[in-house]
């Protein structure tokens, strides 16, 4: 009767023990070359809803479920085997993990300097997870360059306690206006852990908190000057949790005359049909999870959508980029389709599959085995 008894108290005492526990933040749990994760965005004018993230320590319970998104947009993680021209030449399988769009990036205090776009490139290793580069479109040209110090975003692994600080220092010219540069310091602490709520879930987190203190350095080719201009404090709260490639839950913030105000709120989440969806059309393109079997023996089969009428090129190259078929090259309508090739002939070992469209690019590594 006493061993019944105690049977669930020993069970209840286990269960509240793991729960009590921080979880431990490694590289198994970031992204992989070719990962797509959804998330929700929410807009300005919703952050005086959105709970302060200052609260923070252990054993923590945060409850954002009443965040509401203003639009979706995917996280792409694209693999180096992608990179286009001039990114490519800087950016290889070499010296970079992946690469995705930055949709957070701020001007540059420079007159004649209009940023179209941005791009960032990443490294991982076991120990860190760092930025190694970008590429701006600057007035209609892409202008790809290497850091000359990383940002190193995490140090790993990570849990509650965990600290690093880094400098990080970059700079490129500009074409027919000048010169421009960021140097700064990033400083982190894992000052919490415990349970997040959010829209899309629950989940056992510990909490990031990063300070970038960063300073501009700009030269202007028409006035012969320049100046350094320092940016706001800015500080990146991130809630992490195993196995889900980028934070549950990450707020951003700056801070101007010591008042800290809320800049961007961004979390995972489920894609949902009444929200506006952006970016979708480059995400149409379901190859990576349609090709199979891989490895592959006497066949592989590629299934994909075009979202919109388009020439549509596939080939299979080996590891010296010698094409070894072409699969297709011909225009589509818009719709679903299934490409199917014979392997039975090709000898054991590794090869590429590109897959490209007016819009789009992407290879993926297959294997073919006897």
């Amino acid at each position: 009767m006493i061993k019944n008894l105690l049977l669930p108290i020993l069970t209840c005492l286990f269960i509240s023990g793991i729960a009590q526990n921080p979880i431990t933040f490694t590289s198994n749990d970031l992204p992989n070359e070719y990962d797509t994760v959804q998330v929700s965005v929410v807009a300005p004018e919703d952050f005086i809803n959105v709970p302060a993230p200052t609260i923070t320590g252990a054993s923590q319970t945060w409850d954002y479920s009443s965040l509401t998104p203003n639009y979706q947009q995917f996280e792409i993680f694209d693999s180096p085997l992608d990179f286009t021209t001039p990114y490519n030449y800087l950016f290889n399988p070499f010296n970079t993990t992946y690469g995705r769009n930055n949709y957070e990036f701020s001007a540059i205090p420079l007159p004649n300097t209009d940023i179209s776009a941005a791009y960032d490139f990443f490294k991982e290793s076991s120990s860190q997870l760092k930025q190694i580069g970008a590429g701006f479109i600057i007035n209609g040209v892409p202008l790809p360059f290497m850091y000359d110090n990383a940002d190193i975003l995490y140090e790993l692994p990570m849990t509650f306690g965990s600290n690093s600080s880094s400098f990080y220092k970059y700079g490129l010219e500009i074409p027919g206006v000048g010169y421009y540069g960021q140097s700064g310091t990033r400083t982190n602490v894992v000052d919490g852990w415990g349970s997040l709520t959010t829209p899309f879930g629950t989940f056992q987190t510990i909490r990031l908190k990063s300070t970038v203190d960063a300073v501009d350095t700009v030269y202007n080719n028409s006035l012969q000057g320049g100046a350094n201009i320092p940016r706001p404090l800015k500080h990146e709260y991130k809630w992490l949790a195993n196995g889900k490639k980028i934070p549950v839950l990450k707020i951003e913030t700056t801070v101007i005359a010591g008042n800290e105000t809320i800049s961007t709120v961004r979390y995972i989440d489920s894609s949902r049909s009444d929200v506006p969806q952006l970016g979708v059309a480059e995400n149409t393109f379901q190859l990576k999870s349609n090709i199979y079997p891989n490895p592959c023996v006497n066949e592989l089969n590629i299934a994909y959508q075009l979202p919109a009428n388009s020439a549509i090129k596939m080939t299979l190259t080996d590891m010296v980029g010698k094409v070894v078929v072409t699969l297709l090259n011909e225009k589509q309508n818009s719709g679903s389709y299934k490409q199917r090739m014979n392997t039975s002939d090709l000898s054991p070992g590794v090869y590429f599959l590109t897959l490209q469209t007016d819009n789009y690019k992407e290879t993926r590594k297959i294997i073919v085995s006897k």
